[in-house]
């Protein structure tokens, strides 16, 4: 019981505190009126910016194909890997595959889809690149070709130039001489 009067009592000496201190401060007046009125001086730029364009759609969707391209090159990697070393499809002066010894049947419906899949994807990405550069897409193709002779392992058809460089030759490549 001792415990709820002193509580009491404490509550109500604050309440009673307060009263008497809020009653003895008198509120005292603040003018925030101007002698002038107030002057705003604004100067505005304003831009209008159109978004969406279609030059800027095509880049977009060019940026997609270009990586869908990547994406589906890297998953027919092994495929087109197991196509060379099988002595199927070889490296042309374009850039591309071509198919040196089509297999009979289903297996060789496979491999032209295959090539024909491949060729479609570096071809977009050799025009990709011929525009990104400033280059001809001839220039980019040779610039492949000697790419893929290069990166090519022995024994897997690659096309040379001739002697005279104007004629090309199929060759299986050879090992490297040292």
């Amino acid at each position: 019981m001792m415990k709820v009067r002193n509580s009491f009592t404490l509550a109500s000496t604050l309440v009673v505190s307060a009263h008497l201190l809020s009653s003895c401060i008198d509120p005292f007046e603040v003018n925030v009126n101007t002698p002038q009125p107030i002057k705003v001086d604004l100067t505005m730029d304003v831009n209008v910016y159109q978004h969406g364009t279609a030059t800027e759609k095509e880049g977009a969707e060019a940026a997609a194909d270009f990586r869908a391209a990547m994406d589906r090159r890297r998953d027919r990697m092994t495929e087109i890997q197991e196509l060379k070393n099988n002595r199927l499809v070889g490296e042309n002066r374009s850039g591309a595959l071509s198919i040196k010894n089509r297999p009979a049947g289903e297996y060789g419906d496979y491999v032209e889809k295959t090539v024909e899949a491949e060729n479609l994807d570096r071809e977009l990405l050799m025009r990709h690149e011929a525009e990104e550069k400033s280059l001809t897409v001839e220039k980019v193709r040779e610039e492949q070709w000697r790419h893929w002779q290069r990166k090519s392992f022995p024994g897997e058809w690659i096309e040379v130039a001739g002697e005279d460089g104007t004629t090309y030759r199929w060759e299986q490549k050879r090992a490297a001489t040292e």
